[in-house]
């Protein structure tokens, strides 16, 4: 299995990205949601990988982020859901909101998205309801039972970085010991955009570790 792929970002598609590692160009299918968020072409670029083997094809499906990688391998546990239709679920859904609608059984929400009918919606929750809330306890008591990060005393510029890497999809307690991580190596004169870069390379060697 690929857990992942670093590398230089070679161009992409509509459907998904060329990552060059070694000189070998690498074609992952990633969301269409995260298409918008990739860096230009020439930059590094970390993507979580599942490598699907099928009829003698081997195809890479790649994630921003390690949870949204973990959903999509659980969406392909459930019968009758293959990587295309779980690939297009995470397009339309944040791995956290999907998380939510399994554990309250929200059919409608599901049924909203292209390919998903009443019957697949209904096994999509009956099958994944309770890991889905299994998942969302862990998170919680992992919240609640880590330390507390205080905000290290840079007011608003503390606040714009955190909403920053809220918005690339990064929110836990972690992504608060990354931020606290980049203020303290950072100096007094960083700018918003040092930080957040900061923080992202400290989130990724995190991630790393665990892939």
């Amino acid at each position: 299995m690929i857990g992942y792929i670093r590398g230089e970002k070679q161009g992409q598609w509509d459907r998904g990205v060329i990552v060059d590692v070694n000189g070998v160009g690498y074609e992952i299918q990633i969301p269409s949601s995260s298409l918008a968020k990739l860096p230009p072409s020439g930059n590094e670029l970390t993507v979580f990988t599942h490598l699907v083997w099928k009829d003698d094809t081997l195809s890479l499906y790649g994630f921003e982020t390690i949870e949204a990688r973990d959903m999509f391998r659980l969406l392909l546990e459930v019968s009758g859901v293959g990587p295309r239709l779980a690939l297009n679920i995470l397009s339309m859904l944040s791995a956290e909101e999907l998380l939510q609608i399994l554990a309250r059984e929200e059919n409608k929400r599901l049924r909203a998205i292209q390919g998903i009918g009443e019957k697949t919606a209904a096994r999509l929750c009956i099958d994944l309801k309770e890991k889905a809330k299994a998942i969302l306890t862990k998170r919680q008591w992992d919240m609640e039972s880590s330390p507390h990060i205080e905000q290290p005393g840079k007011g608003d510029l503390w606040d714009d970085a955190l909403s920053a890497l809220t918005h690339l999809g990064y929110g836990s307690s972690e992504t608060k010991a990354a931020l606290a991580g980049a203020f303290a190596s950072a100096g007094e004169s960083a700018s918003l955009e040092d930080l957040v870069k900061k923080a992202l390379q400290g989130l990724a060697k995190s991630r790393t570790k665990q892939a």
